[in-house]
Order: structure tokens, then C-alpha cells, then sequence
């Protein structure tokens, strides 16, 4: 994705958190968590094309 430490950190922690409410016996629970996984892949996906394009730049 990108080669930021803190970013990778913090998609860990936002993972560790998606996978606990994905495993909840709660249904509103793991409602969150799918809603939580499209925001991630999709935060994935901009960094990764703005990296992308900031690399072509220079």
C-alpha cells in the first residue's frame, strides 16, 4: 500500500476492531463490520493511488 509506518498501524488497529465486531454474536455488530471493511478497502485504495501518482510525479 504505501510505505508509512503510522497508516500500517493504524490499519491494523482499524482490522483488529473490524474483526472483533465481524465475530460478535451482535447483528448490528456485524452490520458495522461490513460497513467498516468498504470504508477500509476503499481508504486502501486511495492511498495506494494517491502513492501511486505522487511516485510518477518525481
Amino acid at each position: 500500500m504505501c510505505n508509512s509506518r503510522i497508516i500500517s498501524i493504524c490499519f491494523v488497529i482499524f482490522y483488529l476492531i473490524l474483526l472483533y465486531f465481524a465475530f460478535s454474536d451482535n447483528m448490528m455488530s456485524q452490520m458495522l463490520a461490513m460497513k467498516m471493511m468498504a470504508v477500509g478497502m476503499l481508504a486502501e485504495a486511495i492511498i495506494s493511488l494517491v502513492t501511486s501518482i505522487n511516485h510518477k510525479n518525481h
